[in-house]
């Protein structure tokens, strides 16, 4: 299956939608057999949220396909609903990760994949790719902050599953 926008299956993203932007990286999460199954165990665990300043209210602790978590971003003594729905969850001998989609009340409309990768020469990897757009109503006013927000969380996505 690869009807998502962000193409978890593909090792190259080639094809990105138009109308969002779109963001892909890799970070280096460490190396061998043991620190990909670490990681993609905690990866499956909603850690790489919840390390990163998120707390996730689902009907499960691991992610799952069709499941529709309520991700909250802390704000001090706030927790922001982002509201969500995970499109996908694959996993194989090197590669298992997670994509979902935004749901309206979400301050950005898109999606985001979370792709671990543990290559041929025993590096493992954790690949971020989004497309996002300005949410609806009130969040457009905010998408300045919105795309700052989205930077500093990707730098805790980089560090979130590194040992």
């Amino acid at each position: 299956m690869d009807a998502t926008l962000t193409r978890p299956y593909s090792p190259r993203w080639l094809d990105r939608p138009a109308g969002y932007r779109d963001f892909e990286s890799a970070y280096f999460v460490g190396r061998g057999r043991g620190a990909f199954e670490r990681a993609a165990d905690e990866l499956l665990h909603w850690q790489v949220k919840i390390r990163s300043g998120f707390d996730i209210d689902a009907s499960t602790p691991r992610v799952d396909a069709g499941q529709e978590p309520t991700i909250f971003v802390r704000l001090g003594p706030f927790r922001l609903p982002e509201p969500a729905r995970v499109i996908d969850v694959f996993e194989s001998a090197n590669r298992c990760g997670f994509t979902y989609g935004t749901k309206p009340g979400h301050p950005v409309t898109g999606e985001e994949s979370f792709i671990l990768v543990h290559n041929s020469d025993g590096r493992v990897f954790l690949v971020l790719r989004s497309v996002s757009r300005a949410g609806s109503g009130l969040w457009r006013l905010g998408e300045p902050f919105v795309r700052i927000a989205q930077i500093i969380y990707r730098r805790r996505y980089s560090r979130a599953l590194r040992r």
